[in-house]
């Protein structure tokens, strides 16, 4: 059986030693990576995964699913490994190619498998990628998704020089948006801070109030955030903020004691930083992307909460 908990926890401590996290790449394909049989986006983990590759093409097919659509993987491509999880009876767990076992009860075992896919750079007789027909303004999105939080109690004030979410009395403070670079610098940001306050007692009840700055929990709460809007904003096509880089680069140590330690750390980060995303999308009129179940990382998952009703927001 294969350690690939460990063997992707590697590639993303080595891109992160290397000087960028995977997911503030800019996330150089247009939009969230997606099977480009379902047109569904990947989910969680997935997604930093494929970050890591220097494509600009979102779409993903397997061998065979090439083989479906009639289309052929060009002679000497590399794939890259994404994962699923799988259910099998326990008497074939050890049998599992490429496979990882997490978990066995009576007679099943729970199974992290790994799969390839090809990008559709590498691969003959696609048609380009299409322009998104459904295409919604980032910041319009960021101002529905604001205001449907402030109907959960979240109070937004504007002024000061530092974007920060106070959990005592569930706040957003954020400089004035001309404060920012760009309106899109100004978005990327709001999302991050949103991130944290969907962890409130009323929301996803995810925060540690007496969490110290500087702290594991506090600098895994960061991460969680982080890829939260990283999630988002690919969703939006919107890079991430260059001055919430800059901010978080003193938390990339910290990053990396927690994930060297625990191989399961970033699947635990992203399963939850996704389930922060679907919250969050909740509120805001963003494409329907649809769930991709062939690298589904935690379909047992289930949104603790009632999911808020989507907005209309007028432009």
């Amino acid at each position: 059986m294969e350690n690939i908990r460990q063997q992707i926890t590697d590639q993303i401590v080595a891109a992160i030693e290397a000087g960028t996290p995977p997911w503030r790449k800019g996330w150089s394909s247009p939009e969230l990576h997606k099977n480009g049989l379902t047109q569904a986006s990947y989910r969680g983990v997935n997604q930093v995964i494929l970050a890591m590759t220097p494509y600009t093409d979102s779409r993903w097919l397997t061998w065979k699913q090439a083989e479906t659509l009639g289309v052929k993987v060009k002679r000497g491509s590399k794939g890259h490994r994404i994962v699923k999880m799988v259910e099998v009876d326990r008497s074939r767990a050890a049998s599992v190619q490429e496979g990882e076992v997490l978990a066995e009860d009576k007679g099943k075992a729970l199974i992290m498998k790994g799969y390839v896919v090809f990008n559709a750079e590498q691969i003959e007789g696609l048609p380009d990628l299409p322009r998104p027909t459904n295409k919604v303004e980032p910041v319009a999105a960021v101002d529905a998704l604001i205001e449907g939080m402030k109907g959960t109690g979240l109070t937004v004030l504007y002024g000061g020089g530092q974007p920060a979410y106070a959990p005592l009395t569930d706040t957003v403070k954020m400089p004035l948006p001309d404060r920012f670079h760009t309106t899109q610098d100004y978005a990327a940001t709001m999302l991050h801070e949103l991130a944290h306050a969907s962890g409130n007692k009323k929301r996803l009840d995810r925060l540690n109030l007496y969490a110290r700055f500087g702290s594991e929990e506090y600098s895994r709460e960061e991460l969680v955030a982080e890829l939260s809007s990283a999630f988002l904003g690919a969703q939006l096509g919107m890079p991430m903020a260059a001055s919430m880089m800059e901010s978080h680069a003193s938390y990339m140590a910290s990053w990396l004691t927690v994930l060297k330690r625990d191989k399961n750390e970033i699947f635990r980060a992203a399963a939850e930083a996704q389930k922060i995303a679907d919250y969050l999308a909740a509120w805001a009129p963003l494409p329907d992307l649809g769930v991709c179940k062939e690298p589904e990382l935690n379909p047992s998952m289930q949104h603790p909460n009632p999911s808020p009703a989507r907005i209309r927001h007028s432009a």
